[in-house]
């Protein structure tokens, strides 16, 4: 059948619900729809395929024929146990395979690969995986080991339960055992957390009581220790065997002053699954490099075909991390893969990277946590509460969401003793020809709201909502932005407290501005006036592209003409952009909460660190909103989540 169609895929329940799009129209067979999914969710288990029988109460039955099918129906995939993999320990030995990621919630349709193959009508297989499906089990469970290993432990467990006898295992026992765990943790990780090896001991123990230790607080610290060797075994003997994860660690591929094996070790540490994936098989890195050029291509191309591209984003995401976790400049990365700074390509990649949906959660989980975070905010007495009673007023007379939204995380913010507008700067929509010209005429550019911007500033030099003329274009109003900012940072950073004595080294300290990635010592400078127009041209023009427009990670937005945040208006924002090292990198965004979305995804896409002005903020983000790595909080952020779910 030709025509779009668009399918509702469950993964074992309602709970991860995601979207299939298929140009191409309804499939001829089960076998060919069965290959869409497996191709777009990059499904590497045996599956069979369900849909909701309306002559059986919209239960679901299993899925025959095509005719089933139809536009908007709701399909169920059902992972079935594979015996095979599981119990053949030469199998598995041999092949230890990392499991694919779901890379799409919602795709097109594509060719599919010749070399993928079928086992049976309702089974597939892909033969070659170079990514991880899911991120750490909640609940470890120990794998088959080797056929003797196995015999051993089954006797051993016998005799524990008849006469309590523990089991001596032989170092060959000893060594079978930690090569399959240490593969089984390798299907999730290659470095481990203290934690989860010793929740890999204790599972251990509980599956194999027999193996328990005598002497020890909890019975199973040795095998904690000897997991922990082994591991780091383990990667040493996958790096020489070129895997990227690990080899990029390698002495040979640190930089100049960073020979240590301890120096600048790149690995998960936000909850990454597919930190640094392989390259598929059968490729290499001079044809993937081609394909980027054709990606290249592509995206220049007056009409893009969306569908082509989603389809090499995903080929080239090996090669794309490979790139990242090298550390470029945001602007040379920027003019390498343009496709990747896209709302819809940024949410695909995150999900390659954590196999989780980017907005959906993050926004999903806002909105059902909002009626308690604003009781934890009514709760916050002092100068806080007086911050958060302000911002929240704004909520009292706009049913935005997206108002309501910014307006929530905001008050996050504050509440952890942090301020988002470190890193969300605001500015005014300008009339520049008058306020008598119609709105169609209005610029697009205006001064820095001055109640906004939380650099302190001196009434001599406050320029008065004071018009820039002749400024139209976009491109001026991010260079006006640059360039403002850069004249408060200077300022704050020059301007001593009254009454203080301080030293060089602290007054060297305020003047550091942080980076993504380090921080930047400004420039020292002798005088500094933003009424004086030649200084604010010369001065802060050259510093800021030269410094710190380079090393910038923020959010921008744009009020329009007659919509200010004091109940004026609906509270519209004309623009609102993300700008990384003085790129403007997204633009044209919904909302301010918004851009904080895809600034979050595009710090996992682009492997930086969080702001360390906001880094509490982050942390709610990541391990509270989109409970990554929940398990180990700071004290702040555990007492909020504790009063979240009182």
């Amino acid at each position: 059948m030709a025509g779009r169609v668009t399918f509702r895929v469950l993964f074992g329940g309602e709970d991860d619900a995601r979207k299939l799009i298929i140009e191409s129209g309804i499939p001829n067979t089960v076998e060919e729809f069965a290959l869409q999914i497996k191709t777009f969710f990059q499904v590497t288990e045996p599956f069979r395929l369900q849909y909701r029988d309306r002559e059986m109460d919209d239960q679901f039955m299993n899925l025959s024929s095509a005719s089933e099918l139809e536009d908007k129906a709701t399909v169920k995939v059902v992972f079935m146990p594979s015996d095979t993999t599981s119990s053949n320990p030469l199998t598995r030995d041999a092949s230890p395979t990392i499991p694919g990621t779901p890379s799409s919630v919602s795709s097109s349709s594509h060719g599919a690969n010749d070399s993928d193959s079928y086992s049976s009508n309702d089974t597939i297989i892909l033969p070659s995986p170079e990514t991880r499906s899911c991120s750490w089990p909640k609940v470890f469970v120990v794998p088959r080991f080797s056929y003797c290993a196995e015999m051993i432990l089954h006797s051993g467990n016998n005799e524990f339960n008849a006469h309590g006898t523990l089991l001596s295992p032989t170092p060959k026992t000893r060594s079978d055992i930690l090569q399959g765990l240490a593969e089984e943790i390798m299907k999730y990780t290659a470095y481990p957390k203290d934690e989860q090896l010793e929740e890999v001991a204790k599972a251990l123990i509980q599956s194999h009581p027999c193996l328990l230790e005598k002497g020890t607080r909890s019975g199973y610290c040795g095998w904690k220790h000897y997991l922990k060797i082994k591991m780091m075994n383990f990667r040493s003997k996958l790096s020489r065997a070129g895997h990227p994860e690990v080899a990029v660690n390698s002495l040979k591929n640190k930089r100049t002053g960073q020979e240590k094996p301890a120096a600048n070790i790149k690995k998960p540490r936000k909850a990454e699954v597919n930190f640094c994936p392989n390259i598929p098989r059968g490729e290499t890195r001079e044809n993937m490099e081609a394909e980027r050029v054709a990606l290249l291509t592509e995206v220049k191309k007056k009409k893009k075909d969306e569908a082509e591209i989603k389809k090499m984003m995903q080929h080239t995401f090996s090669l794309r991390r490979q790139e990242v976790l090298q550390e470029p400049a945001i602007p040379e990365f920027h003019n390498r893969w343009p496709a990747l700074f896209d709302v819809s390509e940024i949410n695909l990649e995150f999900i390659r990277l954590t196999t989780i949906p980017l907005t959906s959660k993050f926004l999903g989980e806002l909105d059902r946590l909002t009626d308690n975070f604003i009781k934890l905010f009514n709760a916050k007495g002092g100068v806080a509460g007086r911050k958060i009673t302000a911002i929240m007023a704004q909520m009292d007379n706009n049913e935005d969401i997206n108002v309501r939204r910014d307006c929530v995380l905001s008050c996050l913010s504050i509440y952890l003793n942090e301020d988002l507008d470190t890193l969300v700067k605001e500015y005014m929509e300008v009339n520049p020809l008058g306020p008598e010209e119609p709105e169609d005429k209005v610029g697009r550019v205006g001064a820095p709201k001055p109640k906004r911007l939380h650099y302190a500033r001196d009434d001599n030099s406050r320029p008065n909502n004071k018009r820039l003329e002749n400024i139209t274009q976009k491109e001026a109003f991010l260079s006006s932005l640059k360039i403002w900012q850069a004249a408060e940072d200077l300022r704050q950073s020059v301007k001593p407290k009254p009454d203080v004595k301080r030293s060089k080294a602290s007054l060297g300290k305020e003047q550091a501005l942080q980076s993504p990635r380090k921080s930047l010592r400004l420039k020292e400078i002798q005088s500094l006036t933003l009424g004086g127009g030649s200084t604010l041209k010369q001065d802060i023009e050259s510093m800021a592209e030269a410094d710190v427009a380079e090393k910038t990670m923020g959010i921008y937005a744009v009020r329009a003409v007659g919509h200010g945040p004091d109940g004026q208006g609906n509270g519209r924002f004309a623009d609102v952009g993300v700008v990384l090292e003085g790129v403007e990198v997204l633009h044209n965004l919904q909302s301010v909460s918004h851009a904080c979305v895809m600034l979050y995804g595009l710090i996992y896409a682009l492997n930086l660190s969080y702001p360390k002005s906001l880094k509490r903020t982050f942390e709610v983000y990541q391990k509270i909103l989109m409970d990554l790595d929940s398990t180990t909080l700071s004290p702040k952020v555990q007492a909020l989540k504790i009063k979240l779910l009182q």
